[in-house]
C-alpha cells in the first residue's frame, strides 16, 4: 500500500543524496570557527618587555589592545620593566623573549659581551623637548648651571649632551649633569631650581608648560637621529624564531595602519597605558608619536644607530670596535615587503 504523503523508496534515496545548502553553510561556519580556535590555541607565546609609559610605545599598545598580534599568530604578553638595563638582563637570562626599547640598550649589552640584535625600530628620530626654567632664555645661558637627566647613558642624558654641545657648551665642564631617576624627578627638581633644564617628552611636556617652564627646543629643532621603539632579541633568536618574529613585525605594521586610520583607537590605548584622560595630552601624544614620527615599515636606521655609537664612544673608545652590521637585521622586514608586493 502506498501512502500519498509518504515518499517512495526511490524518492527517499534521492533526498539523501541531495544535501541541503543550509547544511553546507552550517558545516562551513563550524569549520571556520574550529580553524580560528585552533590557530589561537597554537599562537606562539612571546613575552615582550617595554620600558616606559611614554607615547613612543603607542604602536605596540595598539597592536596588543586591538588583538593584532594574536590575529597574526602571536600570543603576546606585555610586561613593564622600567629600565632598559634591567629589561636587557631579563632578555639575556631568558625571562623575556623581546625587549622593546632604544638602540642604546643593544650597544651597551654588546659592549659587555652580549649578542643582541634589533629586527625593527619604530622611530629614527629622538622625540622630546628641551625645557628650561623661566629665567633661562637660551641654551648658552645654562653655562654654570645644572641640567637634570634620568640616568647617565639614558635617552635624557643623550639629549642633554647633544643639545649642549650643539650650542658650544661642554657637558660636565660648562654645565653640570645631575642624575635624578626619571622625567618626573627632573620636573620636580626644576620646580625647586635644583636644576635649570632637562629633556622632557610627551605626555609630560604639557605638564611642564603648565608649570611655566620654557620649551626652548622641540623634536624638530633638536633634530637628533636616534633609533627608538626597537624590537631587541638575542642574535640566536633571529635564526631560531625567524617566522615568529616576522609575525610580530607584520602585526606591528598592521597596528600602525590601524592607528593612522582610527586615531580614537590609538588615543584610547595611550590613555590606558599612560593613565591619561586629558584630551589635549592625548591629541598631542598621538600627533607626535604616530602621525608625525612613527615609521610604517620600521626599518632600523643606520644613521640613528651611528649617532648612538658616537655618543657612547665618548665614555668608552671600545664602542667603536663594535660591528654595526651585527647589531641589526632588516632582512625580516625586507622579506615581509616582498611578500606583500607579491600578493
Amino acid at each position: 500500500m502506498i501512502y500519498p504523503n509518504r515518499p517512495t523508496k526511490r524518492k527517499v534515496i534521492r533526498m539523501k543524496l541531495s544535501p541541503k545548502p543550509q547544511l553546507f553553510l552550517t558545516v562551513s561556519v563550524l569549520l571556520m570557527i574550529l580553524f580560528a580556535s585552533a590557530k589561537a590555541l597554537h599562537a606562539q607565546k612571546l613575552r615582550v618587555a617595554y620600558t616606559a609609559f611614554a607615547g613612543t610605545f603607542t604602536i605596540l599598545w595598539v597592536g596588543k589592545e586591538a588583538g593584532l598580534y594574536k590575529k597574526h599568530g602571536v600570543d603576546m604578553e606585555l610586561l613593564f620593566i622600567g629600565s632598559s638595563t634591567t629589561a636587557v638582563n631579563a632578555l639575556l637570562a631568558g625571562d623575556v623573549d623581546i625587549v622593546y626599547s632604544a638602540a642604546g640598550a643593544v650597544v651597551d649589552a654588546n659592549l659587555a659581551g652580549g649578542d643582541l640584535m634589533m629586527v625593527g625600530c619604530q622611530y629614527d628620530t629622538g622625540q622630546t623637548s628641551f625645557f628650561t626654567t623661566a629665567p633661562i632664555t637660551s641654551i648658552t645661558a645654562l653655562k654654570g648651571k645644572a641640567v637634570g637627566v634620568s640616568r647617565f647613558g639614558a635617552f635624557s642624558d643623550f639629549v642633554a649632551r647633544h643639545v649642549l654641545k650643539k650650542n658650544g657648551l661642554q657637558p660636565i665642564k660648562d654645565v653640570a649633569l645631575l642624575q635624578l631617576g626619571g622625567t618626573r624627578e627632573i620636573i620636580a627638581s626644576m620646580q625647586k631650581n635644583l636644576v635649570q633644564g632637562g629633556s622632557i617628552s610627551l605626555p609630560l611636556t604639557l605638564q611642564a608648560r603648565q608649570l611655566g617652564f620654557r620649551e626652548l627646543l622641540t623634536t624638530e629643532t633638536i633634530a637628533l637621529p636616534f633609533d627608538y621603539g626597537c624590537f631587541i632579541v638575542k642574535g640566536s633568536q633571529v635564526r631560531a624564531k625567524r617566522e615568529d618574529l616576522k609575525k610580530v613585525l607584520r602585526a606591528t605594521i598592521a597596528a600602525y595602519d590601524l592607528a593612522i586610520q582610527e586615531p580614537a583607537i590609538a588615543k584610547k590605548a595611550i590613555g590606558k597605558y599612560t593613565r591619561t584622560s586629558d584630551n589635549e595630552t592625548l591629541d598631542a601624544t598621538y600627533k607626535e608619536n604616530v602621525k608625525d614620527y612613527a615609521l610604517r615599515v620600521p626599518y632600523v636606521s643606520l644613521t640613528g644607530l651611528t649617532s648612538i655609537i658616537d655618543f657612547r664612544a665618548e665614555g668608552s673608545a671600545a664602542v667603536k670596535k663594535l660591528a654595526l652590521e651585527k647589531m641589526f637585521d632588516n632582512s625580516l622586514l625586507q622579506e615581509i615587503q616582498k611578500e606583500q608586493l607579491g600578493k
